[in-house]
């Protein structure tokens, strides 16, 4: 690429400023990611409770409570998963449309300077 850049990429290039994309306290994917590490730990923390928990109890039905909370954790530890790869490629995806237009628009631009040159 050229470090020429036709007028109408540079208007592309200034819009994607204006979206201010890095975002600080407005940006829902990193407090999604933040929410989803904590989820993972309080799931871990409860399972290690549960564990330990039941390894001192004799009576069956208390063990029993005990598992619960076990998969309880679990599920816990399954949806923050989730949570973390949603956020995690909804920032990636975002960044990839913002490219591929980028990258449309210059071969646009590209085709139609060619088209003009023929003519």
């Amino acid at each position: 690429m050229t470090d020429e850049t036709s007028p109408r990429l540079q208007e592309f290039q200034a819009q994607v400023d204006d979206l201010r994309l890095s975002g600080g306290k407005a940006n829902p994917e990193r407090m999604a990611i933040r929410g989803a590490i904590a989820l993972f730990v309080i799931a871990v923390a409860l399972g290690l409770a549960a564990y330990f928990n039941s390894t001192s109890l004799d009576d069956a039905r208390d063990q029993n409570e005990m598992i619960i909370l076990a998969l309880v954790a679990v599920v816990l530890a399954l949806g923050s998963v989730g949570l973390f790869v949603r956020a995690s490629m909804t920032r990636y995806f975002r960044y990839w449309l913002v490219r591929l237009v980028y990258e449309d628009r210059a071969n646009t631009d590209r085709l139609i300077e060619a088209i003009r040159e023929d003519d």
